[in-house]
């Protein structure tokens, strides 16, 4: 039959189409294996897809409008990302609001999601507020996991919402697990072996060939491998997806301070070992870690290199050896609080 959807079904075809197909990683969508199978409903303007992703996972989306009223439905099972597994069942409602002349002003609603899985363990839910008029799409409200947004993407000249957009959008984490947010970067928490807590900012700025990102992010009492750390700060800037450090800091437990300085690509985290990373680690306080051993290089006040090695026993004891010139010390230690 001739193509005959009135304009508010289209919005919402629209409308999941987009929903589903954002989330998507680049490498399921190039799979040529994927099937997909849809249906839509002209006179109860109701449709439903169903995308087949393989290895991938499958995703599914349904919507229909009643009046001004619209509701969407998407649902993600075992969708890989990077090495990340990702569940979830997301939902979208609200209202079309039109002028006089039956034109369509606005688009209004919340989204959320329930059942949410990232690699097979329960994630926050994901809630939103927003609208979509003229001028592009308003965040009011978002929230996932422990990540705020707030901010606006903006419709190109040709009055097109999502082809190029145009991005100004303010993230805040409070607090929220380095594991957790590993995984929504498609990194397996596994390879690493984080721990602890993040807070901090991420503003993203600019057309979505060239986005403009600037974070400022602290880490506290956790962990990465075999490293253990206090505390950990990184102001990362760069146009979207390589990053680079500006200023990147790692507090060790044992008193090691360590610099990274280098650059990265968003692309390739999955992949720690990609040669796309280029990031090196110097020590900032002439203290280092070889394996339980602590390593402090000094200069006394003759202006003579002073070497110290610690070795951290039990009870707030340790077995120290310095090393003066050819001068060589090796002693025991207590140390006592009061």
């Amino acid at each position: 039959m001739p193509w005959c959807l009135n304009k508010t079904f289209r919005i919402l075809i629209f409308l999941f189409c987009c929903a589903g197909l954002s989330i998507l990683p680049k490498e399921a969508l190039a799979q040529e294996t994927k099937t997909f199978d849809g249906r839509i409903d002209f006179f109860s303007q109701y449709a439903s897809f169903i995308f087949d992703l393989k290895e991938q996972g499958i995703l599914s989306a349904a919507g229909n409008t009643q009046g001004d009223n619209y509701s969407i439905q998407v649902s993600l099972k075992h969708v890989r990302f990077g090495k990340s597994d990702i569940s979830c069942d997301f939902y979208s409602s609200g209202i079309i609001i039109k002028a006089e002349s039956g034109k369509i002003k606005a688009v209004k609603g919340k989204a959320w999601t329930q059942a949410s899985l990232l690699n097979f363990k329960p994630l926050k839910e994901f809630s939103a507020d927003y609208e979509i008029n003229d001028s592009g799409l308003t965040i009011k409200a978002l929230s996932w996991a422990d990540i705020e947004i707030k901010g606006d993407i903006k419709r190109n000249p040709d009055g097109t919402l999502f082809s190029n957009p145009d991005f100004d959008l303010y993230l805040t984490i409070k607090e929220m697990a380095l594991d957790e947010l590993a995984g929504l970067l498609g990194i397996n928490p596994k390879d690493t072996a984080l721990s602890g807590k993040v807070s901090g900012e991420i503003r993203l700025k600019g057309p979505k060939e060239a986005i403009k990102i600037e974070a400022k992010l602290t880490a506290l009492d956790g962990g990465a491998g075999e490293v253990k750390f206090n505390s950990a700060k990184f102001t990362l800037k760069g146009i979207f997806p390589v990053m680079r450090l500006e200023d990147a800091q790692i507090n060790e437990v044992n008193g090691a301070v360590y610099e990274l300085k280098g650059q990265f690509n968003l692309l390739e985290l999955s992949n720690l070992g990609s040669p796309q990373h280029q990031v090196t680690v110097h020590s900032a306080n002439n203290v280092m870690l070889i394996q339980d051993w602590i390593i402090k290089h000094n200069i006394d006040y003759e202006g003579k290199d002073i070497v110290e090695a610690a070795y951290p026993l039990k009870n707030n004891q340790a077995l120290k050896m310095r090393i003066k010139n050819q001068d060589e010390t090796l002693g025991w230690q207590k140390t006592v609080k009061f």
